[in-house]
């Protein structure tokens, strides 16, 4: 089966690594107002917001985090902006070179020496029809608007002990000698995050309810939303992708997601290939608190806001623009595996070399190893700084 998606999902763990938007909507960067947006696009037959349709994210070449050499500066200027979005597609011209094959070629030339000839060429470009590109020239120097400094917060204490926990458990290990040395999405379960990650959506609405499908999780089951004021559900009451409510806040539908089970980080062991990225927490203490916004006919404005005490020092959000697409945009179904037989390849490939499995297992941790000393430097720093407080 042809999977467009992975292309996205891909995308998404490069530029990686939710509650108020006060360093000013997307409708205000566009010179309109989110209420005057929100009426020209129409409203339902039972007086609902109208946020239905196809839609995809708009691609901005925004980074999900501030660089440093901006500081505390959000927006660039026009030539600023222009000249990253220059940048950004010659780098993806440069990409689909038509006479190659290879479908993450960043991936491969980024791979570290235990893996040349095997990361990034895992997928050949059958897999990776990513279709048409919403592109959109964005001022935004981060998708992260919320803390200011436009990064995401440092983690807690207690998740740092966590990683290094897990890090303990990973050592002498090799890459497949179990099941929990490989990351949840190569388990065909994916994080709570996939949720409000990349990808397309496909919003339907009726009185009560809104239902939305995201491109990204397995089998595409729909995210059912009861706006009618109900509660949610006792806290003993968990789901994989959690439970969520909503209610309207003026134009905004406002989404919020709790009770996510507490296994989302994959287990006692640190998962192989790039553990750190995005929520690392295991799930139980985190709630997602989405915003869709319809500033215009063709744009929704999406934020997120993670709030997890056990994960992140402070909450943060990130904003970005989604642009409607048409009925012709297909959604196909992220089946994973087609029944997980991925797994199994790599358990056995683990067998068939125990000694390459262990020279990867230890070349996977020092990679992390400086990534691991800058997330405990931050913690440091943010202690420092409260306990003077």
């Amino acid at each position: 089966m042809r999977v467009g998606v992975l292309a996205s999902m891909a995308a998404v763990a490069a530029c990686v690594a939710v509650v108020g938007l006060a360093s000013g909507p997307l409708a205000a960067q566009a010179g309109k107002s989110a209420g005057a947006g929100s009426a020209a696009a129409g409203r339902t037959a039972w007086g609902d917001p109208d946020l239905q349709g196809k839609w995809q994210f708009t691609e901005t070449a925004t980074p999900m985090e501030r660089p440093k050499q901006y500081a505390d500066k959000a927006m660039l200027t026009d030539q600023e902006a222009a000249a990253r979005m220059e940048t950004f597609l010659k780098r993806q011209k440069d990409a689909d070179d038509p006479d190659s094959d290879v479908a993450f070629p960043d991936a491969q030339q980024a791979a570290p020496v235990h893996e040349k000839g095997i990361r990034g060429v895992e997928y050949n470009k059958f897999w990776v029809d990513a279709g048409e590109r919403k592109v959109k020239l964005w001022k935004r120097t981060s998708l992260v608007i919320d803390p200011p400094d436009g990064r995401i917060p440092p983690f807690t204490p207690e998740a740092i002990k966590r990683i290094e926990a897990r890090e303990a458990a990973r050592a002498n290990r090799g890459e497949s000698d179990g099941w929990e040395d490989r990351n949840v999405n190569e388990r065909c379960l994916q994080t709570a995050f996939m949720r409000i990650g990349g990808g397309e959506r496909e919003i339907n609405q009726t009185p009560g309810y809104v239902a939305i499908i995201v491109g990204l999780l397995n089998t595409n089951e729909p995210i059912i939303v009861p706006v009618d004021g109900r509660p949610a559900p006792a806290d003993n009451v968990r789901r994989w992708n959690g439970i969520s409510r909503g209610r309207w806040d003026g134009a905004a539908l406002v989404v919020e997601t709790t009770h996510i089970n507490g296994k989302q980080d994959g287990g006692p062991v640190m998962a192989s290939r790039t553990p750190y990225q995005r929520f690392l927490g295991a799930g139980d203490t985190v709630k997602m608190t989405e915003r869709f916004t319809r500033v215009d006919a063709n744009t929704i404005e999406h934020s997120y806001t993670i709030d997890d005490p056990k994960t992140y020092v402070r909450p943060y959000t990130v904003l970005r623009p989604m642009t409607k697409a048409d009925n012709s945009l297909l959604m196909p179904e992220n089946a994973c595996h087609e029944g997980n037989y991925g797994i199994v390849g790599q358990l056995s490939g683990g067998r068939a070399d125990e000694a390459y499995a262990l020279v990867a297992a230890k070349g996977e941790a020092d990679l992390r190893k400086p990534q691991l000393e800058e997330m405990k430097r931050r913690t440091d720093e943010w202690v420092r700084a409260n306990q003077k407080r």
